[in-house]
C-alpha cells in the first residue's frame, strides 16, 4: 500500500445508469450504450454505500473465546435520491407501473422491486471511478419530498443481489485498481464460507454530489 493521491476521489459529478438484470458492464463507462439507460438528475447528497456482514462466532468447549467466525448474511445496498419524475424513476420508486396510455403513469396495485443491472460513475475532474452491479432490486427508501423549497425527490435503494452468471457481486472500475501492468495480484481473501473477524462491523460510506448532468 502506497500513498497515492490519484486514488482520492471528490466526485463533483455523478451518473446512475440501469439496464436489464444480467447486462454485462459496458466497455466504456463514459458513454454506456443501449440497453443502459441514464436515470438523470439526482440530489447533491449523492450516493450512499451500505455494506454489512452479519456473523456468528463459533465456540467450543475448550475454546470459549471462539475459534471461527462464520458469515450468516451479507447486506450490500446503494442509495440515492432521483429528481426526474419520469417513467424510469417513477417505476423504480413505485415498484413498476402502467405506461400504456399517453400522459399517464399508473401506479401498480401489486408493486414489486425492480430487478436491474446498475452502473454508477463518479467523476472527479478528468478522473472517474465506476461501480457495476449485475443484479440489484431497486425500491423506494422512504417518503418522496415535494415542497416549494427544492426539487421534488424520489429516494431509492438498490439491494445488491447475486447473479448466477456474474463473476463478482459488484465491480469497482478504475485504471489504478486490480492487477498492475505486467503482473497479477494474488487474492487476499479467498471465499471459504468464513469471514475474518475484522469484517464484522457495519460500513456506510457517503459520497457527496453525484448524478447530475455535466
Amino acid at each position: 500500500m502506497a500513498l497515492t493521491d490519484g486514488a482520492l476521489v471528490i466526485p463533483g459529478v455523478g451518473y446512475v445508469y440501469t439496464a436489464p438484470a444480467g447486462t454485462e458492464k459496458p466497455a466504456s463507462i463514459t458513454a454506456p450504450p443501449s440497453p443502459w439507460v441514464d436515470m438523470g438528475h439526482s440530489t447533491t447528497d449523492g450516493l450512499t454505500i451500505g455494506f454489512e456482514i452479519s456473523t456468528t462466532k463459533r465456540r467450543t468447549w475448550r475454546a470459549p473465546a471462539g475459534v471461527r467466525v462464520s458469515v450468516d448474511e451479507l447486506a450490500f445496498s446503494l442509495g440515492w435520491t432521483a429528481l426526474q419524475w419520469d417513467n424510469d424513476n417513477l417505476g423504480a420508486y413505485f415498484g413498476g407501473g402502467d405506461i400504456t396510455a399517453q400522459g399517464v403513469f399508473g401506479i401498480a396495485k401489486n408493486p414489486a422491486p425492480q430487478e436491474r443491472a446498475l452502473l454508477v460513475r463518479l467523476v472527479d475532474g478528468a478522473a472517474s471511478i465506476g461501480l457495476y452491479v449485475a443484479k440489484a432490486a431497486i425500491t423506494a427508501s422512504g417518503e418522496a419530498s415535494a415542497n416549494g423549497e427544492d426539487f421534488a425527490g424520489l429516494p431509492l435503494t438498490a439491494e445488491v443481489l447475486d447473479h448466477a452468471s456474474a463473476a463478482h457481486l459488484a465491480e469497482l472500475l478504475a485504471d489504478h485498481l486490480g492487477a498492475p501492468a505486467g503482473g497479477a495480484l494474488v487474492p487476499t481473501n479467498v471465499g471459504n464460507g468464513d469471514a475474518p473477524a475484522a469484517l464484522v462491523d457495519r460500513h456506510t460510506t457517503r459520497i457527496p454530489k453525484t448524478t447530475r448532468k455535466e
